[in-house]
């Protein structure tokens, strides 16, 4: 990722739409959103300049540029080292941070020769409200076992995640 850039020449319009992305936080904004909220105060701004403002201030390690495969592109104006979670029931876009879980990555990586000069993880399921607001878990799924059964019953000898009958190698059975 890279640092702001101290010749990066801030214009008006280019202050606008940074200010814009950093009120939207916690929520990523799409550049659509950017430009109806930036239009607001700058009647004048097109779209192109929304674009074109948007791509320079991500050049410039301003703003991160998170890719959703089939979605348009948000952006962040927290730009340091984080994860992100995506809630596939209400398509909410969260921050998480956790150095320590970057940091191994990273050493682990550089242990293999490589050298990490960016990354961009993103994780998908449930968020703690999607979560709640169900009376099941029908809607999640487990990578090891594929949609959960809600009408198993906990026995403590089946995962409490997944209701997979024995251990279940990525959920922890108490």
């Amino acid at each position: 990722m890279a640092n702001p850039s101290k010749t990066t020449r801030l214009t008006a319009q280019k202050k606008a739409i940074l200010g814009c992305v950093r009120d939207f936080w916690p929520t990523h904004p799409t550049s659509q959103m950017v430009f109806k909220e930036v239009k607001k105060n700058v009647p004048s701004v097109s779209l192109a300049t929304v674009y074109r403002n948007l791509n320079s201030l991500r050049e410039s390690g301003f703003v991160e540029e998170i890719v959703i495969h089939n979605e348009p592109s948000r952006y962040d104006s927290h730009v340091d080292a984080h994860l992100h979670f995506k809630c596939d029931s209400c398509g909410e876009l969260y921050d998480i941070k956790n150095p320590n879980l970057l940091k191994s990555h990273t050493r682990r990586l550089k242990n293999e020769g490589f050298i990490v000069q960016r990354s961009s993880i993103m994780f998908h399921g449930l968020c703690q409200k999607c979560y709640k607001k169900s009376d099941s878990v029908e809607h999640a799924e487990c990578a090891a076992h594929g949609k959960i059964d809600p009408h198993v019953k906990d026995n403590h000898t089946s995962c409490k995640v997944c209701g997979f009958q024995e251990e279940c190698s990525y959920h922890t059975i108490k």
